[in-house]
């Protein structure tokens, strides 16, 4: 079925051929010629004098998340640690790019180019979200001496994640089986990523994630309009990797949900709008939800929107299991949870947390019963008080530090435990904001 939609993806979007078949051609050759050019030039003298980070996420087809936000803080403060973002080629040029973020061409690096494969195997660090995939293709014993640091997507309890056998009765997730080192928002995640995960406790680096750091910054900036809902359904792994959603589960209980139950009519009453982020993963049928789902007061974003902008301007998530529900917990706001096919979830995909006990928000089994949350929560100003117990509770659960330092934390935290950035974590002066 991949290849159905790849080949769907190509038919929608015929100008996408002929880039895709140049890197399906440049990328080996690319790859092959840096490792012989190092082999050649010598990595030794090549790395001489040089600390080279490499940061990416979301398999180099975004910029954003918690790398994005860590090269942010360190890119500015430390200009002798020569600092790189990883991303495609097509997603640089035609999405980063004209959205003019303050992000300088000589610090960006195009995935599986002949400059990004030879800086991967010079690199002293790679920092990903995602895994190693974010910033290069390169298998780990190709880069022996690179220390590799982990930050997640967000914080994790809502999903479980595919585990790697490694023999002897043990196991590791998958895309952190390579990492030195794996940041936790948490305790209690920590011990989920000890304890489910096979990550060693000594791995483990208890920091807070970078990304609320920029949420901290902008929630003083940045206001609450009182009259945008921003709805985020997840992809499902069983569900969503067809040739069509239109006759998934999921499409169908968001037309249910979003066209039939009266929604877009009493949103226009309130002057209320809703917007739909729709997920990453099932970004090649952006097309169908915006033709299906674009009505009054019902909005598809752009998949280029800043997304903590948008969570910031926003009153209220509807969501079913996005991540994206704990940086409203980090805010305060309130979370209607929209999970209509629990039992399935629950069954393919799997929690770490009692998704019918630990949730800190009200919960629809069916689109009839978001509909009437959302109207509820609208007509009482979005007041959560019935559940402010159990959100103090599960921020207990997500949050070791609430002071806008995660980044100065995991910095120091990176730059003690590798010996090359030694001297850069002995002179980190808090006066300096890292």
């Amino acid at each position: 079925m991949g290849i159905a939609r790849e080949i769907l993806k190509y038919c929608r979007k015929p100008g996408l051929i002929l880039p895709r078949l140049e890197t399906q051609v440049s990328s080996p050759l690319c790859s092959f010629l840096a490792r012989a050019w190092v082999w050649l030039a010598g990595q030794d003298r090549l790395r001489k004098g040089r600390k080279i980070l490499l940061f990416g996420a979301f398999g180099g087809r975004a910029y954003g998340d918690n790398a994005a936000a860590f090269f942010e803080h360190v890119l500015p403060r430390y200009p002798e640690l020569e600092c790189y973002w990883v991303i495609r080629k097509d997603v640089w040029m035609e999405e980063v790019k004209k959205a003019n973020l303050s992000l300088p061409d000589s610090r960006v690096a195009l995935k599986d180019s002949f400059r990004a494969n030879v800086l991967a195997l010079l690199a002293d660090v790679l920092v990903y979200s995602h895994g190693r995939f974010d910033v290069t293709d390169y298998p780990r014993g190709k880069l022996p001496n690179t220390v590799e640091l982990m930050l997640n997507h967000g914080i994790i309890g809502l999903k479980r994640t595919r585990m790697k056998p490694l023999g002897h009765g043990k196991s590791v997730v998958e895309h952190a089986g390579s990492a030195d080192f794996v940041v936790s928002s948490s305790e209690r995640e920590a011990r989920i990523k000890v304890e489910e995960w096979g990550i060693p406790a000594e791995k483990i680096l208890l920091t807070g994630l970078p990304r609320f750091d920029r949420l901290q910054e902008l929630k003083e900036k940045v206001r609450p309009s009182g009259d945008r809902i921003l709805y985020m359904p997840t992809w499902r792994d069983w569900d969503t990797r067809k040739v069509s959603l239109r006759n998934t589960a999921l499409f169908g209980q968001m037309r249910s949900f979003l066209v039939d139950s009266g929604l877009s009519g009493f949103l226009r009453e309130k002057g209320v709008v809703l917007q739909l982020s729709v997920h990453q993963r099932m970004r090649e049928f952006f097309e169908d939800f915006a033709r299906e789902f674009s009505l009054e007061n019902i909005e598809v974003l752009d998949q280029d929107i800043d997304l903590q902008e948008t969570i910031l301007r926003s009153s209220l998530l509807v969501t079913d299991y996005s991540s994206v529900c704990w940086d409203f917990l980090f805010l305060g706001k309130p979370v209607l949870f929209f999970q209509f096919d629990l039992e399935n979830y629950l069954e393919l995909t799997g929690a770490y947390l009692d998704l019918r006990k630990d949730l800190f928000g009200p919960v629809a089994r069916n689109a009839e019963e978001a509909f009437s949350w959302v109207r509820r929560l609208v007509e009482t100003g979005f007041s959560m008080e019935a559940f402010n117990g159990q959100m103090e509770r599960m921020s207990g659960f997500a949050f070791a530090y609430r002071d806008g330092k995660n980044c100065e934390r995991l910095a120091r935290e990176l730059f003690r435990r590798i010996p090359c950035l030694a001297g850069d974590a002995a002179r980190i002066d808090p006066s300096r904001g890292l």
